[in-house]
């Protein structure tokens, strides 16, 4: 069906992990549409056309993605790696006899519409607000030294990390972790999260807008630990007796009384009798049980296998 639409006559550069119906909105602007109007030429829609990009995600099957990637005039594979709900596991069903297909949900299926850099949308031409889908309700633009979060917000649009460049190193590290792990490594990170919510003292995901940042430092020291651990579990060279040692020593040095944590975390990650095969690509980690999986939009609490066994007086601990 490709072949049968054509571009439209202005293009957009991309913000990575923008969202679909951000992408979209900024689009028919560019080109005097209203959304409702571009989206005619996408497909057929099962929702109302004019929804905010703020309040939901658009999501489309494998024709719709199709006639969207000819409208703004990039190859498929283009618009997937800049926009996540455009990948193979957010894509509606194909409709009847390949027919394109829309819709605005009231409320995203996977992540979270968290406010993009607005500098970062300036140097790419973008005339107002960009959202974009996050699996967690944060985001940090290391380049420009802000935090953004899923607050509307528009009197606070961002929080500025220039007083805490210990927040933004992290972040660094966090990044370059997840990089050269993939999946894995945003497990672990997850992980570390859970380590973390079983101090009594520590603060939880989701009371505060900032404790994000008041976390991820020791979020990170916590995770190069356990990929150290997770490294040599998977080498299957690793006893039960060397893990304790290791987990031990790991408590001790980072001194946040994270032992129960460590200690529930090792219980999940039982030593291995035998090596789990590399991917063949990179330098990812393999996924071992009991990570099996690690979808791109799943938040911290959905990925972190670290049980929770803390009485608390929030109802999701991690998120």
């Amino acid at each position: 069906m490709r072949e049968h639409v054509r571009a439209l006559p202005l293009r957009l550069r991309f913000l990575a992990g923008e969202s679909t119906g951000s992408y979209v909105t900024r689009l028919a602007a560019r080109n005097g549409l209203t959304v409702g109007r571009l989206l005619d030429s996408v497909g057929e829609g099962l929702s109302a056309a004019e929804v905010d990009p703020r309040y939901t995600e658009l999501y489309v099957n494998r024709a719709a993605r199709e006639r969207l990637a000819a409208l703004a005039g990039r190859p498929v594979e283009e618009l997937v790696r800049a926009l996540p709900s455009l990948g193979e596991e957010h894509l509606l069903p194909d409709g009847k006899s390949g027919q394109p297909l829309w819709r605005w949900p009231w409320e995203p299926r996977g992540g979270y519409l968290v406010r993009g850099c607005a500098l970062c949308a300036a140097t790419r031409d973008a005339g107002g607000s960009v959202w974009l889908i996050s699996p967690d309700t944060w985001h940090i633009c290391i380049q420009h030294g802000r935090f953004m979060d899923n607050s509307r917000d528009d009197r606070e649009l961002f929080i500025d990390l220039s007083r805490g460049p210990h927040v933004l190193e992290a972040e660094r590290r966090r990044a370059d972790l997840v990089r050269a792990l993939g999946p894995a490594g945003r497990a672990l990170v997850a992980d570390a999260f859970g380590v973390l919510a079983h101090i009594g003292s520590a603060p939880r995901l989701g009371t505060s807008r900032t404790t994000p940042l008041e976390l991820l430092p020791s979020v990170v020291r916590i995770a190069s630990v356990l990929v150290s651990a997770e490294r040599r579990r998977l080498s299957g060279q690793l006893s039960r007796r060397e893990f304790e040692q290791l987990l031990g020593q790991a408590a001790s040095e980072l001194g946040y009384r994270i032992g129960w944590g460590l200690q529930a975390w090792s219980t999940q990650h039982s030593p291995l009798g035998s090596p789990v095969p590399r991917p063949q690509r990179g330098t990812h980690l393999p996924l071992a049980a009991p990570h099996q999986q690690a979808g791109g939009m799943q938040s911290v609490e959905e990925l972190t296998c670290v049980p929770w066994k803390v009485l608390a007086d929030v109802e999701r601990p991690y998120g």
